[in-house]
């Protein structure tokens, strides 16, 4: 009796580890989950790099259009 008992906690510990090490198996990231992460962090920064450049351009182009709008009141006399 004490032998199946001693059996059954055996193969349930092995169970155990066998689980748990599957688990940290899984959970460290792999090569290319990190070149994956590091593609997309370019990727966000290349969009907030040209957001950032569309805006500016859009201030430059109101700018010259007020500066024309001026040109031109200043050219009729008003």
């Amino acid at each position: 009796m004490k032998n199946t008992y001693t059996n059954k906690l055996t193969v349930t510990a092995l169970l155990a580890c066998f689980a748990f090490l599957s688990l940290t198996a899984y959970a460290g990231q792999d090569g290319n989950q990190r070149l994956m992460l590091e593609q997309v962090i370019k990727l966000q920064q290349q969009a907030k790099a040209t957001e950032a450049s569309k805006q500016q351009a859009a201030a430059i182009k109101a700018e010259e259009c007020k500066k024309q709008i001026e040109q031109g009141k200043n050219a009729t006399g008003n």
